[in-house]
This record gives structure tokens, sequence and C-alpha cells, in this order.
């Protein structure tokens, strides 16, 4: 397309074609870069009780009801859980594939989707104990493919507000 623009004569529509340029270079550089996200909260919840709350993700629709619509449980072996999650985000359904693995000698939750929305993410939680209680470091590596370019901010949103609400639900602990 850029060769396409020099053909067009000025006024002709030259500055729409370099303006769809930039968005499908713009689009094509979000594809091949992981969206970050990195917060840290802190819970009066002792580490023991944060781990087993992290440890059952089937309860995930009901600590996150506007974002997590259902967990189905594959498979447990070990410290290492596979499941199925629904979600929404901006009125999109959105459907993955994820493990979730326990990593004891680090204090460390992964989960790394598979298949579906967001295939190739990484999210890991690490929790800390602080003298208060526990500390949960979380960081994200979204890949979000051609819509992340739209959807960034109300993703970060979205992970910012399962950060708090995991924070709450475990003060209430």
């Amino acid at each position: 397309m850029a060769g396409r623009s020099s053909r067009l004569k000025s006024g002709s529509g030259a500055e729409t074609v370099d303006s769809a340029n930039s968005l499908y270079i713009a689009l094509k550089r979000s594809e091949a870069m992981p969206t970050k996200y990195d917060v840290v909260k802190q819970t009066k919840a002792p580490i023991s009780t944060v781990i087993d709350y992290y440890s059952h993700p089937e309860n995930l629709p009901k600590v996150h009801p506007d974002f997590v619509k259902d967990v189905k449980i594959i498979s447990r072996d070990g410290n290492t859980v596979k499941l199925e999650q629904q979600m929404e985000m901006m009125g999109r359904k959105l459907k993955a594939v994820n493990t979730m693995t326990w990593d004891s000698a680090n204090n460390r939750f992964v989960v790394n989707t598979l298949d579906g929305d967001g295939k190739g993410s990484k999210i890991t939680m690490e929790l800390k104990q602080i003298p208060s209680g526990t500390e949960m470091h979380y960081w994200a590596e979204m890949e979000f493919g051609a819509i992340g370019f739209f959807i960034k901010g109300r993703a970060k949103d979205s992970f910012l507000k399962v950060a708090d609400e995991d924070a709450k639900a475990l003060d209430a602990m």
C-alpha cells in the first residue's frame, strides 16, 4: 500500500492511505508484542489462606462476576490445574484453556493460556509473607492479537479490578 500512496496526486486521498498504513503497521506490531501489566496488592490474609484461595480457580466466577462467567476444571495433576475459562469483556464473550501451576519453591502461581482467546498469554502471581499479611505481585504478559490495539486500556482496567477484588475477598476471609 505504501507504493500506492506515492502514485496518488496531492489532495486525492494520499493522507487517508497513509493513515490506513499507519494503523495497519500499529496493528501488526501489537500482534507481535505482548501487552504487559504489573501490579502489587496486599491483604491481611496469611499466605496459607492466599495459596488456598488461588488453588481453587473454580471459585473465580463468584469473586469476579463481571469478568469471569464460568470455570470448568479439566484436570488436576499434582500442582497443576488445567481449566477452561469463559469470560466477558466489552460485551465480547471470551473462552480460553489455561494451565495454572503452583511453584512452591518460589511461592508463585503461573497461569499459561494454551488455547482460545489470549493464547500464549502468561500471568504470574508471586506471594510474599509480610508482617501485615501477604503481598501479591501480579505480572501479566497478554497476547491480544489484532484486537489488542483497541482493548489494551480496557484489559488493563479489568486486570486491576481483578487484583482489587482478590485483595478484598482475601481480606474478608
